[in-house]
């Protein structure tokens, strides 16, 4: 039962690389990981698959190809249209690339990938500790660089809006536009009131309209880690619950068949809703996102 606690925690955590950590003015530094090197492992797969898939060959799209279309028509027409209408072709390829990057890096977390590194370590010296294969979704440090790309992408987006907005409307130079765009953006936060009330109200209103953007992306964190850890702590224990009830049936000279079979089958449907899981989570993710985009570059946001 301990053990497999132990090795639940371990494939919810970020395990260091032997080697793997350098103490930066008295902060330790990890350079790499379990979940580092999953990363690279998930971005190398997505770099030579997806281009090799998206070639057109031929009229009607089969194997993997099938599959990626289906991905894309699902983030177009569930995701990227709903949220950011006639905007939505515009951010197609960053929605995709998002949806796809979470949904690899929760489903590497499904495969036993962490077992074959140990197999591996007493074959090959060099991978001895060295750990692939644990979820990334899981650590903070991943979930928090995700949710930040996911604000820099608004942030860009709202300044280039504020940008274009102030050319066609003052007719200004471009360039100029575009070095005052953060300042016409937050100019823009405050809704208009008229009135003395309105002069008073435009810093504190201002200020909740910048605080909810980082709100919001705080939020895209939370909720991708908490769930992440949440469901394959949950699935652990009710694996652990399984074994227990396994071993509490062998003891008792239950049959040992049909335990074993109900624990198969038990162990199937698990797997089957950690997937169900993985995928949800990207959808979420990548959805709320585009939420957050559409907010901003709609009419009537700066």
């Amino acid at each position: 039962m301990n053990m497999m606690l132990a090795s639940v925690l371990e494939h919810i955590s970020d395990t260091p690389w032997p080697g793997g950590q350098v103490e930066v003015f008295g902060l330790r530094v990890t350079l790499m990981s379990s979940s580092i090197a999953s990363i690279i492992l998930v971005g190398v797969l997505l770099a030579v698959l997806v281009p090799r898939l998206a070639r057109r060959v031929g009229d009607i799209p089969h194997g993997g190809r099938n599959v990626l279309e289906i991905l894309v028509i699902f983030v177009r027409d569930m995701i990227a249209k709903p949220a950011l209408h006639e905007k939505a072709y515009d951010f197609l390829p960053m929605l995709l690339t998002l949806f796809l990057f979470v949904l690899t890096m929760n489903l590497v977390g499904i495969l036993p990938l962490e077992p074959l590194t140990r197999l591996m370590g007493h074959y090959v010296p060099w991978m001895k500790g060295r750990l692939i294969g644990s979820t990334p979704t899981s650590v903070f440090s991943v979930c928090a660089g995700l949710a930040s790309l996911s604000f820099l992408t608004i942030l860009v987006s709202a300044f280039a809006r504020a940008a274009d907005h102030a050319h066609h409307e003052h007719h200004w130079p471009r360039w100029l536009c575009l070095a005052l765009s953060p300042a016409l953006w937050v100019r823009k936060m405050a809704p208009p009131i008229s009135g003395m009330a309105g002069i008073i109200l435009v810093v504190p209103l201002t200020a909740m309209e910048i605080a909810g953007v980082v709100v919001k992306c705080g939020a895209l964190l939370i909720r991708l880690l908490a769930n992440m850890v949440a469901g394959h702590a949950l699935l652990a224990v009710i694996m652990m619950l399984l074994l227990q009830a396994a071993a509490f049936a062998l003891k008792e000279n239950i049959t040992a068949l049909g335990v074993s079979v109900v624990c198969i089958l038990a162990s199937v449907l698990l797997d089957v809703l950690e997937v169900m899981v993985a995928g949800l989570q990207a959808y979420i993710f990548t959805y709320l996102t585009a939420i957050f985009l559409g907010l901003y570059v709609e009419p009537g946001h700066g």
